[in-house]
């Protein structure tokens, strides 16, 4: 079932022009980024390379990739309770006999796989210097991984949000205001303090660099199942009310 739910929350996304125009957008703005990044390091003093080609790519390329999923998630996740609670289609589907978690993972996966192309679009530009250079592929794969727990972070934020409030706009304001915060929390809190700990960038810079921790794993799945526990809470107080 949440398989089936999860497919037709991305159907019902990709029949729109939206995904479609974001999906042109993100790759002209990351094979642009890709270009840029490939020509300032060719143009570089041998002397100068402190970094090789690919750490350069994981912090440029991954590094945009992240900022094209902060704005383009909570597009993605506005609309995918908020309209169906003033439709009246969750109530329909509510009244069914799935149950609450299937039809929060259903709608989670669904958005998870609109992002599957932003998220293996850096690693896809990245690949196509394997013919001609030796590339860090354990990098790239580290990189990736985190652009993709960062990604059900942005998920699970902006699902939240989509229930909360029954105005797409809200939710997404609502959504980028929380995105904000996180991102900026490590910036004036001192370092090892728990707000500096809350925020996503220095878990992220550290796979962007090819350092797999379990602790900054750790820190996306906790982060993810904290607001997928809220919107779980808040969908079964709706079905019970």
């Amino acid at each position: 079932m949440i398989r089936r739910l999860a497919w037709v929350e991305w159907k019902r996304v990709m029949r729109t022009p939206l995904a479609w125009v974001m999906l042109a957008v993100s790759l002209c703005l990351l094979s642009w980024q890709f270009l840029g990044t490939l020509e300032a390091f060719v143009g570089m003093q041998t002397g100068d390379r402190i970094l090789g080609l690919t750490h350069h790519l994981g912090l440029q390329l991954f590094g945009l990739a992240a900022v094209v999923l902060f704005i383009i998630t909570p597009i993605l996740t506005m609309r995918v309770f908020s309209e169906a609670f003033r439709s009246g289609t969750y109530t329909l589907l509510s009244s069914s006999p799935i149950s609450v978690s299937n039809i929060l993972l259903g709608k989670l996966f669904g958005i998870l796989l609109l992002q599957l192309p932003f998220v293996l679009m850096p690693a896809g530009l990245s690949l196509t210097l394997t013919t001609g250079t030796t590339l860090d592929l354990g990098l790239i794969a580290a990189a990736t991984l985190g652009l993709l727990l960062l990604s059900a972070l942005y998920t699970a934020i902006g699902l939240y949000l989509s229930i909360l409030s029954e105005n797409p706009a809200v939710a997404a304001a609502g959504a980028y205001g929380i995105l904000l915060l996180l991102s900026l929390l490590d910036q004036h809190t001192a370092s090892g303090g728990f707000l500096h700990w809350l925020a996503w960038p220095s878990h992220y810079l550290n796979l962007q660099m090819g350092l797999v921790h379990s602790s900054d794993i750790a820190y996306f799945l906790l982060l993810m199942l904290f607001f997928l526990g809220l919107s779980y809470h808040r969908l079964d107080q709706r079905r019970c009310g």
